[in-house]
């Protein structure tokens, strides 16, 4: 063997050698790499499941509070509807007891009085509403 070929072979060794510790430097920086990764994939998984909790969970008041008001509402409308339903009952009793001359229209001077059921309804709707549903809940 030649003076050049054990150059050759030491140069060869010597690249060997220095590619053999950049890929093992290179191996270890990835394993670096896969670890930090690993670990900034776990901390944004439990982020996005604490976000995905929490907007559940508000999701979910949100639901039962429309839940609670449209129950609110539907129970309004039917006691509204009760009420409504006693208060024609009672307008029509009115009507039928008492004599047209007591539900007219009747001018005193400059002043004129309607005193007809729809007028007096009409003035008195709410104070007539809530001694309804006064009536009704007292059974309750």
């Amino acid at each position: 063997m030649s003076a050049l070929d054990k150059i050759i072979e030491e140069i060869l060794g010597q690249a060997i050698g220095q590619a053999d510790e950049i890929l093992r430097q290179a191996g270890e920086t990835a394993v670096e790499i896969a670890e930090k990764g690993k670990i900034e994939r776990e901390e944004w998984k439990r982020q996005f499941d604490e976000t995905t909790e929490l907007e559940c969970r508000e999701i979910a008041k949100r639901a039962e509070s429309a839940d609670r008001q449209n129950r609110r509402r539907a129970l309004l409308e039917t006691r509204n509807q009760v009420v409504d339903e006693v208060m024609a009952e009672a307008k029509a009793g009115l009507s039928s007891e008492a004599g047209q001359e007591r539900f007219q229209i009747v001018q005193q001077g400059n002043i004129l009085l309607n005193n007809s059921i729809d007028a007096i309804f009409a003035a008195e709707r709410q104070t007539l509403r809530d001694k309804a549903y006064e009536v009704l809940s007292a059974g309750e």
